[in-house]
């Protein structure tokens, strides 16, 4: 069984092709208007193959993007280096990152923060965030919901099917734990034998949290203001959100 994205990165961005990214940039620049922020430096914390880093990059901020997995950030710099983007990429555990400067906001897409499986990793992400942030500065994360964890992802299976590669996706949820295990089987075509499938196998894990516990760790590292969404429209939640966006600012208590 592979480490996390030893396989998986390869084909993340294949897999995530409808993933709508821009929705994602365009929630950021709204937050960042509403709550009164001009930033000229941006964090991307589990930045992955950059689809949020560069983008925003393309906008005039200085980007810079940490991911724990070489092999995602070398997808990511191969993609800068073609488009001429001129972006930091450090490989670092987002728990214990250590950003080098001020940074005037940190964004954390796609669930970046349930792949901290223990409640201290999230404590310190959350730490180091609120120290490397300058003061008014904004936390933008999104997390997947305890609803999604229960009803979406729960025992079930997934199947992708390309023309040289099929992928299946299990997942074991365990609720005593709160720990969901994504077991991913990759079949690869050859190459040259296009008779010949060669199989792979990643282990994915991530931690379902409960709102007020990431709540409640925020307010322990220093955000004083906390807003949460149920989509990058700034929806309100419902029992039935699969997402959870958090904007959190330092500094600065709600009106």
């Amino acid at each position: 069984m592979a480490e996390q994205y030893a396989v998986l990165a390869e084909f993340y961005d294949r897999l995530m092709e409808d993933a709508d990214y821009g929705a994602w940039v365009s929630f950021y620049l709204r937050c960042f208007e509403a709550f009164g922020v001009r930033p000229e430096k941006i964090l991307d914390l589990a930045c992955g193959t950059g689809n949020i880093t560069l983008p925003l990059a393309e906008r005039g901020y200085d980007m810079t993007g940490i991911d724990q997995s070489a092999e995602m950030l070398c997808l990511a710099r191969k993609k800068a280096d073609e488009r001429k983007i001129r972006v930091c990429l450090s490989e670092q555990d987002i728990a214990a990152f250590n950003a080098g400067g001020r940074y005037d906001a940190a964004v954390c897409a796609f669930d970046g923060v349930n792949y901290l499986t223990g409640t201290n990793d999230v404590f310190s992400c959350f730490s180091r965030v609120y120290e490397t942030l300058a003061e008014g500065g904004l936390f933008l994360f999104d997390v997947n919901t305890p609803y999604k964890y229960q009803k979406i992802l729960s025992d079930n299976a997934f199947v992708y099917e390309y023309e040289e590669l099929f992928v299946i996706w299990q997942n074991e949820y365990h609720e005593k734990s709160r720990l969901c295990d994504f077991y991913l089987t990759f079949f690869i075509k050859d190459k040259e034998k296009t008779s010949v499938w060669h199989r792979l196998d990643e282990l994915q894990r991530q931690r379902c949290y409960a709102l007020k516990t990431l709540e409640k760790k925020l307010t322990e590292a220093g955000f004083c203001r906390i807003d949460k969404f149920a989509d990058t429209d700034l929806s309100p939640l419902a029992p039935d959100s699969q997402r959870c966006f958090f904007v959190c600012q330092k500094g600065r208590k709600a009106p």
